[in-house]
């Protein structure tokens, strides 16, 4: 059914880059099925990093980046860290984090590296962190300013800041108007593999008028060492008020014919 909406005012994600080049390649093979010719590229398309980078970039005036920044990998952030291994070793408490390790190790950077991801995915106040009581959280505060001052100076950015990047600049007034009259219609696939600040995200761009569809099976949450939550999809209802929240379950198996699936059950 064509609701009329014009390609640009949909979001449609997914969490894997094969997946995002799989739903790019059904929606043309099927507008050209159709008679419906669009332009694709006008449709925001593809990983939710992938798309929150892409406004960054077309925003980004509005951000701390500067020109020809570069994004860093799981390695090239652990490298980094590495690198810069005395830096880290001179704040107070450090071996708090380290399981009081007496050398700076690759081991040690993979820590750090996992720990500043946590923080950047579960979107933590610094500030706060900073005045807690727990000295391991005081510390972890001092670790995440360091480490980000380093990706200022290298003009870098890592995967899990793009999101934080993004939606500090949703506190901009004037880009979020923006963006919610560009993005009008939102369409989040495998949602139980989304990290708390994707969802405070992806309801921020949704408001006020929750045009947003989630799909997804909590049975499948593969990504919880990502700081996938579990509960996003969980309480996904609730972040409405009742009744304008519609559960549809998906209860027909397209891909698994029922020998596939009774061989499984006795399996199981």
């Amino acid at each position: 059914m064509d609701e009329h909406v014009p390609v640009e005012n949909i979001l449609l994600a997914t969490f894997t880059e094969k997946a995002a080049k799989e739903l790019i390649t059904r929606i043309s093979n099927r507008t050209i099925e159709i008679g419906m010719p669009i332009n694709i590229s006008d449709m925001l398309i593809g990983t939710l990093h992938s798309i929150f980078l892409r406004l960054l970039d077309e925003y980004r005036q509005y951000t701390t980046l500067k020109r020809n920044y570069r994004t860093l990998d799981g390695f090239d952030q652990q490298y980094l860290i590495y690198q810069n291994n005395k830096r880290f070793d001179e704040i107070d408490g450090i071996k708090l984090l380290l399981n009081n390790c007496e050398t700076y190790l690759w081991s040690s950077a993979q820590k750090l590296c996992s720990l500043v991801n946590k923080v950047s995915e579960e979107n933590l106040d610094l500030d706060l962190l900073a005045k807690c009581e727990n000295d391991k959280l005081k510390v972890l505060a001092t670790v995440v300013r360091t480490y980000r001052s380093i990706l200022a100076e290298e003009n870098a950015l890592d995967f899990s800041l793009i999101q934080t990047h993004f939606w500090h600049l949703l506190k901009n007034e004037e880009v979020l108007g923006k963006l919610r009259q560009r993005i009008r219609y939102l369409m989040v696939d495998e949602y139980q593999d989304t990290n708390i600040i994707q969802e405070q995200i992806l309801l921020k761009l949704a408001s006020p008028h929750h045009r947003i569809c989630a799909v997804g099976d909590d049975d499948q949450a593969l990504y919880r060492f990502r700081g996938a939550t579990i509960r996003n999809i969980l309480e996904f209802p609730q972040k409405f008020a009742d009744g304008d929240c519609r559960i549809i379950p998906l209860v027909v198996n397209y891909r698994s014919n029922s020998d596939i699936v009774d061989f499984y059950n006795r399996w199981m």
